[in-house]
């Protein structure tokens, strides 16, 4: 390659330099490094190109001779940029405290200049000064406080050393000055992964695909916000061409299995799960990925082991707490209670307690004087579930019951079944009372020694439709919570159940808030508490839902229920927890044995999985009006 001579000879040094330097800013090094090299040998003596030549030598990697370059300029005119080249060059070769001397009479040189300060605060860092380092980072950003790079280097620096929160209230404010910033979007968007808030980094991460479309490493992140998001099949179109440009991520193929998982394409999720497997393989969070999707596929042998080895390799106790509580989900869902209960409890370490009852000693199960505080984790249909337990926890001490604000008026109806030993909370107590003991509602069954499904039911609740309501009254559920994300495989598209709506002398209740227009005629859900809700299902004549909350609240209540679960679905509707109908040999659960349970067939995307369940349930329903005409009804 040639190189531009004339632009050298004769050329004033301190613009030789500068020159070199606008090269090296466009990427051209060897330019730089060539009109350096030609000048210096006619005027060894230039400081300015000597510093330079140092620049282009750290650029390419070669910080032993950045260093000796540097070394010369300084020599020659000790100016304070030299020294920040010299202490830069130093940190990169591992030379620590020479680097924070080197830096350290830069910023005492030059105090305004907040380049000196930043590469101080680097060295620092690395010496493990962190206070000294936050300080040197904060000068620089007064010195700058309208450079987005300022905010963005304190931003990171608080991140790494575990003040994520703060790290965010920087990136944001650098993002306010340039909304556009690429690296302040990526690392912004990567701050609220951490901060358990990824859908809001959709719009960061988005920024920085646009910018970078052929990184497969930007277009991954952006798919995974996707992801976060529910935007599944956007985030598989964007996935998909992320492994397009590099297929060797396993992080890309675990993302790319979930978002097929979460759709319903579990064939296709498990080779991409299995994938990511092998790419890294002794990862104990893919492991549980893959594990996963194999317990919903059935193969519950194969997740098992997976799960095993997870819990063997995971360095990580979250990740060996996870193993061991899905291992205990298996055990539940093929019925091997003895094995399931004490596994499960493995879940106490993913869900931190609530800080009012850190005070409070767990409950060992014994007979005492003093309170058990009995409490509800996770979602409204766990609470109902493991309601049934209190009655035998009161025989052996007196309790304060802490459920969910929606479902107190109905365990209040529940209270005169339990002889006056249980109290209902409103909220967590200012000062428990003296020996009070805690025990999460899900921790019973372990505690109490539950080897099988128990029946259980709720006093009799008065209806106010009363019992004058003309036609057959079915209640319908077909979507559960849409912040499960996985909600879409156990949620069914309403059009699917025009035609039980539509049959003659049918009424319809809506057992869900109604934000859409329907393809059916039904009577909204009235506003109210879980008890109003019980209320309005013990009037109906049939439910049918899927596996949300209204599953659990009619299975108690005792209402005839359909249950649509989806393929792979929740344990306690398993093979371990049902049984067969003596009447038409119809699956139906030992928990509610009045509901039946009508599973899909097979997995896949969209409506078609449903097709089948949904036209059982139609024969079901029709039985059951006819039944209903005679003076019955059954599921």
């Amino acid at each position: 390659m040639s190189h531009d001579r004339s632009a050298v000879a004769g050329a004033q040094p301190g613009r030789v330099a500068e020159t070199a330097l606008e090269h090296l800013a466009r990427g051209d090094a060897q330019t730089a490094w060539a009109m350096l090299q030609q000048h210096l040998r006619n005027t060894p003596e230039d400081a300015e190109a000597l510093h330079a030549m140092a620049c282009v030598a750290r650029a390419g990697g070669q910080a032993a001779a950045a260093i000796a370059l540097a070394g010369r300029a300084i020599a020659l005119e000790a100016e304070p940029h030299f020294h920040i080249t010299l202490g830069l060059a130093l940190q990169e070769a591992g030379q620590h405290e020479a680097a924070r001397a080197a830096l350290q009479v830069a910023v005492l040189a030059t105090p305004q200049d907040p380049r000196a300060q930043d590469g101080l605060a680097v060295a620092l860092e690395s010496l493990g000064r962190i206070a000294e380092a936050e300080q040197a980072l904060r000068a620089a950003l007064t010195l700058r406080p309208l450079e987005v790079e300022r905010h963005l280097a304190l931003a990171a620096f608080l991140s790494r050393h575990g003040r994520v929160a703060e790290g965010l209230e920087y990136s944001t404010r650098a993002l306010r000055l340039d909304p556009a910033h690429v690296a302040g979007s990526n690392l912004h968007g990567m701050l609220l992964e951490r901060c358990g808030r990824m859908p809001e980094a959709e719009p960061n991460f988005r920024t920085v695909a646009a910018a970078l479309p052929k990184d497969a490493a930007a277009l991954a992140n952006h798919g995974a916000s996707l992801f976060a998001t529910r935007d599944y099949e956007a985030a598989q179109d964007v996935l998909a061409e992320s492994l397009r440009i590099a297929d060797g991520s396993p992080e890309t193929h675990a993302t790319m299995g979930l978002v097929l998982m979460a759709q319903g394409a579990l064939d296709k999720a498990e080779h991409a799960l299995a994938t990511a497997c092998r790419l890294r393989a002794d990862d104990a969070r893919l492991m549980l990925n893959h594990a996963g999707v194999l317990a919903d596929l059935g193969q519950r042998a194969q997740a098992r082991a997976l799960l095993l080895r997870a819990e063997s390799v995971a360095t990580n106790p979250l990740d060996r707490a996870r193993a061991r509580m899905n291992r205990g989900v298996l055990a539940l869902a093929e019925g091997d209670f003895a094995q399931g209960w004490p596994l499960f409890e493995a879940r106490q370490a993913l869900l931190p307690l609530p800080p009012a009852l850190a005070g409070l000693a767990q409950w060992d199960g014994a007979v005492r004087s003093d309170p058990v505080l009995l409490y509800a984790e996770q979602g409204l249909g766990d609470t109902l579930h493991f309601l049934r337990y209190v009655g035998q926890v009161a025989q052996r001490a007196p309790v304060l019951l802490l459920v969910q604000p929606a479902l107190q008026g109905l365990v209040q109806c529940m209270v005169p079944s339990w002889a006056g030993r249980v109290r209902v909370l409103e909220d967590v107590m200012p000062h428990w009372p003296a020996g009070c003991v805690r025990c999460s509602l899900l921790s019973l069954p372990l505690l109490l020694g539950v080897s099988r499904p128990s029946v259980w039911g709720v006093p009799a609740l008065r209806s106010p439709q009363g019992q004058g309501h003309a036609g057959f009254r079915l209640g319908l559920c077909w979507s559960g919570h849409a912040g499960y994300q996985f909600d879409r495989r156990r949620s069914l598209n309403p059009a699917l159940l025009a035609p039980l709506a539509g049959m003659a002398g049918m009424n319809v209740q809506a057992l869900q808030p109604v934000g859409e227009e329907l393809p059916f005629a039904c009577t909204p859900l009235v506003a109210g508490d879980v008890l109003a809700t019980a209320r309005l299902i013990a009037g109906l004549d049939m439910v049918v839902t899927v596996d949300t909350m209204v599953a659990h609240l009619s299975g108690l209540i005792g209402v005839p229920t359909v249950l649509l679960d989806r393929f792979g679905g929740d344990w306690r509707w398993a093979k371990g927890s049902v049984f067969l109908r003596p009447d038409d040999g119809g699956i139906a659960s030992q928990w509610y044995p009045a509901v039946r349970i009508i599973r899909q067939t097979t997995f896949g995307v969209g409506d078609a999985p449903w097709q089948l369940p949904v036209a059982q349930v139609q024969l079901h329903v029709r039985d059951a009006i006819l039944k209903n005409g005679k003076g019955g009804c059954r599921v």
